[in-house]
């Protein structure tokens, strides 16, 4: 994940970044039955962590670590993605990524460091559902979580179960088609909104209707042009009341209109996701759901893992959670004159992608941005293209003044 130069700054601030794991690799033996791993002794390398992949005779090809059991980095038992079978003792060989650690914990900050920073990774291709598959909410509450492409489920050692993605990005919550697409039969039944309608089953509160077409026939909605989007509220199966998209009444005459569609949306959620950025720190972010059908909207901080997913209300429509390519900085830049050179693809022209600064509102809250920074790239992941960005790291990041706010950012609300 994230590298840096040897251009030391060797001033008296505690060291942080880069004295934490990033690519780690172990040699141990044991032994694996079903999904249990049972580690003997440790031959080489770096302690045991989550998330790396194990190989070896017998075990099933692409397991990795879920969960410690009596393990904590070496010998103990430790629990396994895929069910294996070994015959006796084995040699078994771990590798992967390891988090950095909680930089809530730095009372000085960063001290010697490469006063350039090399950011440079693969991000896998984007899914739109591989952390919430899709899955109507009925009514407030948590969307069940299942890790897809490019995700894992773990067990953090506080115990804590998590969807842990390839590199810290932000998420974006996509809306499905409505249960039913129009609205049939629709009467005006007096003068304050009204309709009814034939019986349709699925409609909720807060469901965006968006009515089209040239009103004829009878009865009338004042203000009317084609097309116009309201809220139905004071829903039933087969009546509700239109409100304007700002929670205004409507006034209407009672009728039978003709000329008229009646297109069902969605009824807009906050969803508000919890998890942990990468290096440990606990982090929350509320996102609006679209009040569109087949619309995904982008979150802007930028999650590592993922332990929960709440639905203010019911949407009228699935939804899912997933990826975007809006990938988290690992040091906070909070201009984009820091910013020296940014590589995608293999290319040696500048990427003209997306940069946004790290917010630096304290404390940082659910709805304020990454504490580091995000870029965007101008074309979409793959699970080839590089992007190796290089970012100057001021003095407040980096020397013997530097802050843990300085080069992390603010603590994570």
């Amino acid at each position: 994940m994230p590298q840096f130069s040897d251009d030391l700054f060797l001033g008296p601030a505690q060291t942080y970044m880069g004295t934490g794991q990033t690519q780690t690799e172990a040699v141990v033996t044991g032994s694996v039955s079903s999904t249990t791993m049972t580690v003997t002794s440790v031959l080489s390398g770096d302690p045991l962590v989550l998330g790396q992949y194990v190989s070896g005779t017998g075990v099933t090809a692409g397991s990795y670590i879920t969960a410690f059991g009596t393990g904590n980095g070496g010998v103990g038992t430790y629990t396994l993605s895929a069910s294996s079978s070994s015959t006796g003792s084995i040699t078994i060989t771990a590798s992967g990524d390891g988090n950095l650690n909680d930089p809530s914990l730095m009372d000085l900050g960063v001290g010697p460091l490469g006063r350039v920073f090399i950011w440079d990774f693969v991000p896998q291709t984007l899914q739109a559902a591989n952390i919430a598959a899709s899955q109507t909410p009925a009514a407030a509450g948590n969307l069940t979580l299942t890790a897809g492409t490019s995700a894992k489920s773990l067990v953090r050692t506080d115990g804590t179960t998590v969807i842990q993605l390839n590199t810290p990005r932000a998420l974006q919550v996509v809306t499905s088609t409505a249960a039913a697409t129009t609205l049939a039969g629709v009467a005006i039944a007096n003068t304050s909104g009204g309709i009814t309608f034939t019986s349709q089953a699925g409609l909720v509160t807060g469901q965006r209707l968006t009515i089209s077409g040239t009103l004829g026939g009878t009865g009338s909605i004042t203000g009317y042009t084609t097309p116009t989007t309201y809220i139905l509220t004071a829903v039933t199966a087969t009546s509700a009341t239109l409100t304007t998209t700002a929670g205004a009444a409507v006034v209407t005459t009672a009728g039978t209109p003709t000329g008229l569609t009646y297109t069902l949306g969605v009824a807009p959620q906050t969803v508000t996701v919890s998890g942990y950025d990468y290096y440990g720190q606990a982090m929350t972010e509320a996102i609006t759901s679209s009040a569109s059908i087949s619309t995904a909207v982008n979150g802007k901080k930028a999650f590592y893992q993922i332990s929960s997913i709440a639905v203010g209300g019911a949407t009228g429509t699935a939804v899912t959670v997933g990826t975007t390519d809006i990938f988290g900085l690992p040091v906070r830049c909070f201009d984009a004159g820091y910013v020296v050179k940014v590589g995608w693809n293999n290319t040696l022209l500048q990427n003209a992608g997306t940069f946004v600064v790290a917010d630096m509102t304290n404390p940082a809250t659910s709805t304020t941005g990454d504490v580091r920074g995000t870029f965007t790239p101008t074309s979409a992941s793959d699970g080839v293209k590089r992007l190796v960005m290089t970012i100057a790291v001021p003095a407040i990041a980096v020397g013997p003044n530097a802050t843990r706010t300085g080069a992390l950012g603010v603590t994570q609300a």
